[in-house]
């Protein structure tokens, strides 16, 4: 079975398949442990079924749940970075696994029974998807150009229909913890915080239960207050590539808070998955509308890992400042470089990359850490895809930042402000305390009570 891997050298967002490909499609001819890591996370994202995604479920292959889970565990067997573990506890669980394996009768129950299986290597990246999962798309946007990945979507380019929203489950319901910024949810009037109650009179699942196309309305049922009356609203959904969506996101958050006579910039980095994510926010700071803020709050929650230490770059004072003068004796300042004070705003959700970064700035004092602890996913990982269509993302490599290891641990911020979404109204008590925190209104405690 050929592996897929995927990582970031030299602004270069290179897939390889074996050492031969990667020398032609890395264009440094750099290969390595480095090449061989990638730090990818993801959360749910509400989406609907699109024309392209049906075809990723009609190539399925019909195989035997046998052979299916033959290929599962021959993975995990040939591939999980812990071959210790591996030969102390996998035998077992296999075993017991196996022997449920008579009982599955649909795809859907196949698909939990390995995500069950998997869950007891205890580790991140890695779990089992299937074309009715948003992760499903959102990595084979990533991965699109490995000739396997690109045959699930007829090697087209990867889209999916979104109304731009990002959930969270809690005690069994679902509430939207984001709002992409310029999505159709912001335009109809979602707000973080809504628990969705269902989509067009049906319960809420990832994809399986949603339209097939987009370019029509779907109609979402809300609760914005606990014990109060839905209320129903008309969304049509984008088809749109994942990355892309992450990306336009990106662009609509940035904005200036205006707080005590400070303007505090603001920018949520939905994704590090690509070095064109880090690129738009060092554009923006130095060209765009950021260029004049008196402080800088990088939001780091939710959304795709991916992200890279040398990133905190950014906030390295020891690059000169270029100063160009015509002869009408105008000047030019360029300043690749932010020099005044900054936030990284992390929850239990920022995972992966992100997590270097909220570790190295907490560290080294760059930016100041503040929100929720990190949630301590940081293995390197690695998709196979499975003869039926389906596909595995493992965990085959050990990641340490600085000789330390975050993996089940996470980053703990400078300042602690839980945060409960549920029916908050779109009020985000994390966003106020960077924001009041720059503006130099911070309080003394190190922990402040969401309201």
């Amino acid at each position: 079975m050929r592996v897929l891997e995927v990582g970031t050298i030299d602004k270069t967002l290179f897939f390889t398949l074996d050492e031969s490909a990667c020398n032609k499609i890395n264009p440094a001819g750099l290969r390595g442990t480095i090449m061989k890591t990638w730090i990818i996370i993801s959360t749910t994202l509400l989406s609907f079924l699109s024309a392209a995604t049906v075809q990723a479920q009609s190539i399925q292959a019909k195989v035997s749940y046998n052979s299916l889970f033959k290929e599962v565990t021959g993975i995990v067997e040939e591939n999980f970075y812990n071959a210790e573990q591996v030969s102390r506890d996998f035998l077992g669980i296999k075993a017991r696994y196996f022997r449920q394996l008579e009982q599955i009768k649909t795809g859907t129950v196949f698909s939990s029974l390995m995500n069950a299986m998997l869950k007891e290597l205890h580790a991140s990246h890695t779990y089992y998807l299937t074309p009715d999962d948003t992760e499903y798309y959102q990595l084979s946007a990533l991965f699109s150009e490995i000739p396997e990945i690109g045959a699930l979507f007829e090697n087209s380019e990867v889209k999916y229909p979104s109304v731009g929203i990002i959930t969270q489950n809690i005690e069994e319901k679902r509430y939207i913890a984001s709002v992409l910024p310029g999505g159709a949810a912001e335009k109809a009037g979602l707000m973080q915080g809504d628990e969705i109650m269902s989509v067009d009179g049906k319960p809420y699942a990832q994809v399986a239960s949603m339209h097939p196309v987009s370019g029509s309305n779907v109609t979402v049922t809300i609760r914005r207050q606990a014990n109060v009356a839905p209320l129903s609203i008309a969304i049509k959904p984008v088809t749109v590539n994942p990355k892309q969506e992450m990306m336009d996101a990106q662009k609509s958050s940035v904005r200036l808070i205006e707080h005590s006579g400070k303007k505090i910039g603001y920018m949520h980095v939905y994704s590090y998955a690509g070095e064109e994510y880090h690129q738009k926010l060092i554009n923006t700071l130095v060209w765009g509308d950021l260029k004049e803020a008196d402080a800088l709050i990088i939001d780091l929650r939710y959304g795709l890992g991916g992200a890279w230490p040398y990133y905190l770059n950014i906030f390295n004072s020891n690059i000169p400042v270029l100063v160009m003068k015509g002869r009408n004796g105008e000047e030019n300042r360029v300043d690749s470089q932010w020099r005044k004070p900054a936030v990284y705003l992390v929850n239990n959700f920022t995972r992966s990359g992100k997590e270097l970064l909220a570790f190295g700035a907490k560290k080294y004092r760059l930016a100041t850490v503040i929100g929720e602890k990190t949630a301590g996913h940081t293995l390197g990982g690695r998709l196979f895809p499975l003869s039926n269509g389906d596909l595995v993302f493992l965990a085959v490599q050990s990641c340490t930042i600085d000789g330390v290891n975050l993996e089940g641990v996470g980053v703990t911020p400078d300042i602690t402000v839980p945060f409960d979404i549920r029916y908050c109204g779109g009020d985000d008590v994390q966003l106020d305390k960077a924001v009041e925190f720059l503006a130099g209104k911070q309080t003394d405690t190190k922990t402040v009570s969401a309201q």
